[in-house]
Parts: structure tokens; sequence; C-alpha cells
């Protein structure tokens, strides 16, 4: 039986104790804070992060270095010697990971690492990986995981909403237009998130309004058993608490989980962001 290793960055929020249950790796993504590296769950975390935002630090993020990424397959290598390694980086949409670690890992490992879009974001994405892990525990080949874990890629139905469109547009991941409707006195857009990226689906000029139509939409999906709701936070917690009671009432029998954002999405994000997605089940 092969032996598969699987991987992934912090992008996917899948902490440290839970890596290990999963024997899962996690590569920790940087931030930037005025000139100075942090890294994800090494020494910042998103209350630091939040609290350097609200005092108006500049904030970029960074792909790793090539030397990072040989530092992180190679330790694998070293300590598991696995015939093959899958590894899911966050969605090509918002990101040149995938591209970077897709060449890299031809160059130096060639079919022993396999490089997998995520097209997703934060728990979105972790679900992909544990679908993966699940895949491998039931002692599916390496092609068999991969074949499966891209056809679940996309599947997850995903909104944004932002407390502001700054960090958004300075890091360039919304269009110069999208940035102006959220500089609109009392108008917020909601944001999807899909295999396009981030496009802007609608505006709201109440918080209530824009998750509500939300849970709205995820309740009349034919297949509702199969999924759970996913909501995600940056110093974001009471809406989502509200969020969360609100989902149980319309959506009693639905699993429904509040987990942080990730610092990479955090950082573009920004504070007093919240999303809401319709995820598949791992055993779904």
């Amino acid at each position: 039986m092969q032996k598969i290793i699987i991987s992934c960055d912090t992008t996917a929020c899948i902490k440290h104790n839970e890596a290990n249950k999963l024997g899962v790796y996690v590569l920790p993504l940087n931030v930037i804070v005025d000139n100075k590296e942090y890294h994800d769950g090494v020494d910042i975390d998103n209350d630091m992060l939040c609290t350097m935002m609200r005092n108006k630090a500049t904030i970029k993020t960074s792909t790793p270095t090539p030397l990072e990424i040989e530092t992180f397959f190679n330790n694998i290598i070293e300590k598991e010697n696995p015939d093959r390694i899958i590894h899911f980086t966050i969605s090509s949409k918002l990101s040149s990971m995938f591209e970077l670690f897709t060449n890299f890992c031809q160059t130096n490992y060639g079919d022993k690492v396999t490089v997998i879009d995520s097209l997703s974001v934060c728990s979105f994405m972790g679900n992909i990986v544990r679908y993966a892990v699940r895949l491998k525990d039931e002692g599916k080949d390496a092609d068999t995981i991969v074949e499966l874990s891209k056809k679940r890629v996309g599947t997850e139905i995903v909104r944004f909403v932002p407390e502001t469109m700054v960090y958004l547009k300075r890091g360039g991941r919304v269009s110069p237009a999208v940035a102006m409707i959220g500089n609109l006195l009392g108008i917020k857009p909601v944001l999807k998130l899909g295999v396009n990226g981030i496009e802007k689906e609608s505006t709201t000029r109440t918080i209530k309004k824009a998750y509500m139509k939300t849970l709205e939409e995820y309740s009349k999906k034919p297949d509702l058993d199969k999924y759970e709701i996913h909501i995600v936070e940056f110093d974001s917690m009471p809406t989502c608490k509200k969020i969360a009671k609100a989902a149980k009432e319309m959506m009693p029998n639905i699993p429904i989980l509040i987990t942080p954002m990730s610092i990479n999405v955090c950082a573009h994000a920004g504070p007093g962001t919240f999303g809401i997605g319709l995820v598949l089940k791992v055993n779904d």
C-alpha cells in the first residue's frame, strides 16, 4: 500500500492539535506588519493582528520563499519517507501560491508531490483537506485521492461581508468599481467567493438583511442534509453568533460551526469581516 501524506498551508485553518490528529503537515504562512515578518500560529494570532490593523499598521503578505518550501517538503520526506505527498493551496484566484508550488515541486520533486488548487480559503478549504485525509484513511491510492478531491473543489457556496473595502482594495483582491461601492455611505457589498475569485453579488444597508438573505438561499438547497454551515470571523464574533442563531432556527438539523479566518485572509479582508459558507460534510 502506498504511503501518502496530505499537506496544506495555514489558509485551511487546521490548527496544530487537529493537524497532529489527522496526520496533516501544515506550512505556516506569513504576514508582514510594519516591515516585520510574522508566521501564522507561530508568533502571531488573529487577536494580535486585529489590534495591529485597528492601530493603522501597514499590513502585507507574501508567498513562502523557495527555501521555506524546500525545507517544508524535505522535512516531510525525511520524517515519513512517503510514496506521494498531496498538497493543497489557497485559491489561485486570490494568490500565486498554486503556481509557485506547482512549478517548484515539479522541478524539485517530480511526481512525488502533487499540488491541488483548492479554489477556496479558511475552513471551506479545510474541509477539502479533511476529505482527502478521509480518503487516505479508507485506503484510496494517491491518484484516486487527487481525482476525488478535485471533484469536490468549487462545491461550496460562500458569501463574505467586510466591514470596510480598504484592505481588499489595497491588496488588489477586488476591482476599483467594487471598492467604490464599499465606500458609499451606508452601503456594504456582499461578496461571493468561488472559482472565479471574489465578485460582488449584491449590496446591503443592514448586516442582518445580508446574512438572512444568504441563509434563506442556503436553506433551499435540495440536498441540504449533505452540507454544514461554516461561519468564519475576524473581529466579528457578536455578529457571527447572531448568524449562527438564525441559521439554527432556519435549518435546525444542519451542523453549524464558527471558526476564525486564517491570518493571510484576515490581512486582506480586515477586522469586522465575516463569511458564511455552505460546505459539503467530510463524510458526504
